[in-house]
């Protein structure tokens, strides 16, 4: 069962974009719940930002989520970004060698107040 202390997701529209704040911690407990809030935000058609600078853990089943967002972005001709990981997000991609698959952008400060 899904402990909702683990992982805090919010979306907000912030100027043209859906932006999508997840804090906590992405494991295969809480992953189903990431993979419902990115699918739904990438359902609409702005660009959707997902903002991962709270992320304190993040698994192989998040990364999951982070490709399979990114791809589905690109074949839908969607824009999405991740923007601010966080140290641990930052490792997982490092260490998979997946950070030329995804879409990490810096952000405009002003944008994520």
């Amino acid at each position: 069962m899904r402990n909702p202390d683990l992982l805090r997701i919010t979306v907000e529209h912030v100027e043209e974009a859906l932006l999508v704040r997840v804090a906590g911690e992405v494991d295969i407990s809480t992953v189903a719940e990431l993979r419902r809030q990115v699918r739904a935000a990438c359902r609409g058609r702005g660009t959707v930002l997902l903002d991962l600078a709270d992320v304190g853990f993040m698994d192989s089943s998040g990364l999951h989520v982070l490709l399979e967002a990114s791809d589905g972005a690109a074949m839908s001709d969607s824009p999405f970004f991740i923007v601010r990981p966080s140290s641990a997000v930052q490792r997982l991609l490092d260490a998979t060698g997946t950070c030329a698959e995804l879409p990490v952008v810096e952000p405009n400060e002003h944008v994520l107040r």
